[in-house]
C-alpha cells in the first residue's frame, strides 16, 4: 500500500483539533491555580505563592502561543490576494500594534521619503514585515535612546525590495542561514516567542514568489529586505 502524505488543508485541520484539545487543560490550570491564590494564599508561604504565579504565567504563555500558531497556520493557508498596498499606512499599523516595546526603548524610526506601494496581500505583507520590524526593535542592545530602525524601498529591475536596518547586535554570518529556521532562537536568553517571526517572514515573501534576503555585521546591525516581483 503506497504511504499516504498529509495535505496542508489536513495538516491545518489537525493542528485546530490538536490546540483545542489542548486549551481545555490549560483553562483548568489557569483557573484553578487563580482560586488557590484567590482562597488560599493566607496558607501559602512566599515561595508558595510564587510558584502558583509561576504556573499561571506559563498556562498563560502556553494559551498565548498555541493562538497565535493558530492564527499563523490559517493565514499561511489562505488563498493569497494581492493589490497595491501603501507601505506607509502598513508601518504605522505595524508600529501602533509594537507601540509598548518601542516606546520601551525609546526606538528612532528613520524612513527617508514616500516609500510608496507593494502589490502584496494585505494581512500577509502585515505579518511579515511586522516579523522583521519586530526582529529589529528586539534584538538591540544598543543604550535606551540610541536605537534605530531604518526602512527603505527601492526598486531594482522587476522587484520591489523594502529593507528594515537596525544598529543592534548584529548575527554572526556563520548563523545567518539558520535564524529562518522554524523554532530557532539563536540567543535564548532573551525568551520571546517561540521563534517563528524570521519563518513566517520567509514563507510570505516566497508565496509572493520572493524571497528575505539577510546580511549582518556583528556589533553593528542586521538587514532583513522583504522582496517580492512589481
Amino acid at each position: 500500500m503506497a504511504e499516504s502524505q498529509l495535505t496542508v488543508e489536513e495538516l491545518a485541520k489537525l493542528f485546530s483539533v490538536l490546540s483545542h484539545d489542548l486549551k481545555s487543560p490549560i483553562f483548568s490550570i489557569d483557573g484553578f491555580s487563580d482560586l488557590l491564590i484567590a482562597d488560599y494564599s493566607d496558607r501559602l508561604d512566599d515561595e508558595g505563592r510564587d510558584f502558583l504565579m509561576r504556573i499561571r504565567s506559563s498556562a498563560s504563555q502556553v494559551k498565548r502561543v498555541l493562538d497565535e500558531m493558530s492564527h499563523i497556520v490559517k493565514l499561511l493557508n489562505r488563498p493569497l490576494s494581492r493589490r497595491p498596498v501603501s507601505i506607509a499606512e502598513l508601518i504605522e499599523e505595524i508600529r501602533l500594534k509594537q507601540n509598548s516595546s518601542i516606546e520601551n526603548g525609546k526606538v528612532e524610526f528613520i524612513i527617508p521619503g514616500d516609500l510608496g506601494t507593494m502589490n502584496v496581500d494585505p494581512e500577509k505583507g502585515r505579518e511579515a514585515i511586522g516579523a522583521l520590524i519586530s526582529n529589529a526593535v528586539f534584538f538591540n542592545d544598543r543604550p535606551i535612546g540610541e536605537r534605530k530602525v531604518f526602512i527603505e524601498k527601492t526598486t531594482v529591475d522587476s522587484e520591489q525590495q523594502l529593507c528594515i536596518k537596525d544598529n543592534g547586535i548584529g548575527i554572526d554570518p556563520r548563523y545567518l542561514a539558520q535564524v529562518f529556521d522554524l523554532g530557532i532562537k539563536l540567543d535564548k536568553s532573551r525568551g520571546g516567542g517561540p521563534g517563528y517571526g524570521l519563518y513566517l517572514a520567509r514563507r510570505i515573501a516566497e508565496s509572493h514568489g520572493g524571497r528575505v534576503d539577510a546580511s549582518s555585521v556583528l556589533d553593528e546591525g542586521s538587514s532583513f529586505c522583504f522582496v517580492v516581483p512589481v
